[in-house]
C-alpha cells in the first residue's frame, strides 16, 4: 500500500526534485498511510505507516517532527497536488455553477479552529485551502476570510485563468468585503445571511424577518437591493423555506438573478459539512489530536486532505453493487453509508483479504 501511495505522489511533482524534498514526499506518503490504514490521527497511527523497523515510541518522535517542520508547508507539498488535480477534473467540476467554492470553519483538537475552502465534487468537497488559528471557539475575523479567499484566487490562477467560480457560504460569510471581492473578480457568490440584516429598497429600509416565504413557490425573491448598513449595491435577496429539510426559512444574498439557482448552488453547501465529518468523527478524527503548535496541525490536515482523496478515488472506482454487497448489507430502499465511509471499509477488506486493487490519486477510468 505505502508503494502504490508514494507512486502516485511522484507522480504529482516536478522530476528531478531536491533529495531532501523527496525523502519528505516518502516520509508524507508513510503518514497517510498510517492514518488510513488506522483510520486515526494520532502520532501513533500516523507513525505506524513508517517502514523502519525501530521502536513505536520513535515512530512518534518521527510523525511528530515531521508535522512540526517548518520544512513542510502547503506551498511546497500540497499545492502542485491540488493545481493538477483539479487540471484533470475541470471538465467534470465546470458546469452548471463553474467551479464551486465552499467556505466554512470547523473546531480542531482543544484550542485551535481551522478555515477552510472546499471544491464541491459529486456530493463531496475536496479540500482547496486552509488555515489553522488558535482560538478556542467562534468565528474568523472578515479579513481572514478576505485574505484566505484572494489565496484560493492565487492558486486557482494557475489551474486555469478566467474560471467561472460560484463562492458559497454560511452566514459566518456575508461581509461586504467578500461580496465586493466577488463582484471584482467576477465570481459567482451565495452566503447565507441572518434574519436582522438589513436591506434597502428604493430607500425604504427592511430586515429579512419582516418578509414571508411564499409557501407555493418555497422561496421569496426580491431582486437589486442595497445590503446592510454599508448599502451595498445590486445585491438579491431570496427568503428560502423547504419544511422537509429546514424548520426555519433561510435568508440568502446572491448575484444569481435566478432565485432557483441561488437555492440550488447553497443546497450544495453542505457537502463542506460532510467533509468535516469525514476528517473528523467519521473517518480519521482530527478532532481529537493533541498537538498543541499550530503549524503541526495545518500539516495534519494536509495529510488527512491526501489521505481523504484517496479514499474517493478508491470509492468511486469500486462504486458498484458487487462491492457494495461484500463490504455491508445491501438495501435497495436507502443508502446506508457514504462513498467516504464505503472506501473506508472497503480498504481495510481489501488489505484483509490480501486482495489486488488500484489505488492512485488520478481520477479517471483507467488509473492504477
Amino acid at each position: 500500500m505505502l508503494r502504490k501511495i508514494l507512486k502516485s505522489l511522484f507522480s504529482y511533482y516536478v522530476k528531478g526534485q531536491r533529495k531532501s524534498i523527496r525523502h519528505r514526499i516518502k516520509k508524507l506518503a508513510a503518514l497517510i498511510c498510517g492514518m488510513m490504514r488506522r483510520k486515526r490521527s494520532t502520532l501513533s497511527a500516523l507513525g505506524s505507516g513508517l517502514p523502519q523497523q525501530i521502536e513505536a515510541y520513535s515512530k512518534e518522535k518521527a510523525a511528530k517532527s515531521f508535522l512540526e517542520s517548518y520544512w513542510i508547508d502547503f506551498e511546497t507539498y500540497y499545492q502542485p497536488y491540488i493545481i493538477k488535480l483539479l487540471k484533470k477534473l475541470l471538465p467534470s467540476l465546470t458546469q452548471r455553477f463553474g467551479l464551486q467554492l465552499l467556505i466554512d470553519g470547523s473546531k480542531v483538537g482543544n484550542h485551535h479552529m481551522m478555515l477552510m475552502i472546499s471544491v464541491y465534487f459529486r456530493g463531496r468537497s475536496i479540500p482547496l485551502v486552509w488555515l489553522v488559528e488558535r482560538k478556542p471557539k467562534g468565528h474568523f475575523a472578515e479579513q481572514t476570510h478576505l485574505g484566505l479567499i484572494e489565496k484560493a484566487h492565487k492558486l486557482l490562477q494557475q489551474v486555469q485563468p478566467n474560471l467561472k467560480i460560484t463562492l458559497t457560504g454560511d452566514g459566518e460569510f456575508d461581509g461586504t468585503s467578500l461580496i465586493r471581492f466577488c463582484k471584482t473578480k467576477e465570481w459567482q457568490y451565495v452566503f447565507r445571511t441572518s434574519c436582522n440584516t438589513v436591506f434597502y429598497e428604493n430607500d425604504t429600509r427592511f430586515q429579512a424577518q419582516d418578509i414571508e416565504a411564499n409557501e407555493q413557490q418555497k422561496f421569496t425573491s426580491i431582486p437589486n437591493l442595497e445590503f446592510t448598513e454599508k448599502r451595498e449595491p445590486k445585491v438579491n435577496f431570496v427568503l428560502w423555506h423547504d419544511a422537509q429539510k429546514y424548520e426555519e426559512a433561510l435568508p440568502l444574498v446572491s448575484n444569481f438573478s435566478e432565485p432557483i439557482d441561488t437555492i440550488e448552488a447553497y443546497d450544495r453547501r453542505y457537502s463542506v459539512e460532510c467533509l468535516f465529518k469525514d476528517m473528523k468523527s467519521n473517518t480519521f478524527n482530527i478532532h481529537k489530536t493533541r498537538i498543541k503548535d499550530t503549524h503541526a496541525i495545518s500539516n495534519l490536515i494536509m495529510v488527512a486532505a491526501f489521505a481523504l482523496t484517496l479514499l474517493l478515488k478508491l470509492g468511486l472506482k469500486y462504486d458498484n453493487l458487487k462491492w457494495h454487497k461484500r463490504i455491508h448489507r445491501w438495501r435497495k430502499d436507502r443508502k446506508v453509508c457514504s462513498i467516504t465511509t464505503f472506501s473506508r471499509d472497503l480498504l481495510e477488506y481489501l488489505l484483509e483479504e490480501d486482495l489486488a486493487f488500484c489505488f492512485s490519486f488520478q481520477f479517471s477510468n483507467n488509473s492504477s
